[in-house]
């Protein structure tokens, strides 16, 4: 059972990296079209998309407000397959100090994830570095006899700008009252003016189990800090939530 499982992971991710390695070089040939001297002024952050469901490393600009909307429909085999939404917002609202608002799932998680953001380390540019976050996942519909309503929440998290051509991004949050960790790393690679491609992982660490999840994913660009993206998500561990879940994402910065 377990070899099965490991040929199966095997295959979808040596599919993944054939279709990256066979149409990033193609589609880095594409002309970047004619923009006008707004347009550039409006290309925020280089003008890369954020992740699907991983935050920045590390906070927007002052006065930079984001917003992700997400559908998404997943499924385990032998299941009726269901659908949800999640919704992100990240604002900058200081010199190093950002707000995040996320709920990823917002019919099936009754909190909703509410934290600050400082940058400890920044490189000159402020495209790169370290920060430490703290906030709170807040009720926002029923919660379940015998839990606590409010649950605090902290980590470290971290942002690496290549120069135009990729941004990743990492953060790890533990929930003490939960004793679990959350963990989320992504990659951006730009491959035209209008195309990137994307890459995440995303895990749930507990004290008796783990879960992860591999999501390999395109965004385009329809205008200048508006992104159009689809997806599909799968588990690369034993234990899992869903067997598959497919998504789609706008994402707009302002």
């Amino acid at each position: 059972m377990r070899k099965e499982y490991s040929l199966k992971l095997l295959s979808k991710v040596l599919t993944v990296a054939v279709i990256v390695g066979t149409v990033s070089p193609l589609l880095a040939q594409m002309d970047r079209p004619e923009v006008t001297e707004n347009e550039v002024t409006a290309e925020m952050a280089e003008g890369f998309p954020h992740p699907f469901f991983n935050h920045m490393g590390i906070p927007d600009m002052p006065g930079m407000v984001s917003i992700r909307v997400s559908g998404y429909r997943q499924g385990k085999r032998a299941e009726a397959s269901k659908e949800d939404f999640g919704i992100h917002i990240e604002a900058g609202l200081y010199n190093r100090v950002g707000l995040h608002i996320r709920n990823s799932e917002i019919k099936e998680s009754p909190r909703t994830d509410v934290m600050l953001m400082y940058s400890v380390i920044q490189d000159r540019g402020g495209k790169s570095g370290v920060s430490v976050f703290g906030g709170a996942l807040v009720p926002s519909g029923t919660i379940p006899e015998k839990e606590e309503g409010v649950i605090g929440a902290f980590g470290v998290s971290g942002r690496y700008f290549l120069e135009k051509r990729a941004v990743f991004d990492g953060n790890i949050h533990y929930m003490p009252q939960m004793k679990m960790y959350e963990m989320g790393f992504s990659g951006i690679f730009k491959t035209g003016y209008r195309l990137f491609l994307m890459l995440e992982v995303d895990g749930k660490i507990r004290q008796n189990s783990s879960m992860f999840y591999l999501f390999p994913a395109l965004k385009f660009k329809l205008k200048p800090e508006v992104f159009l993206g689809v997806g599909s998500q799968f588990p690369v561990s034993e234990e899992k939530e869903f067997d598959n879940r497919f998504l789609i994402q706008v994402d707009m910065a302002w």
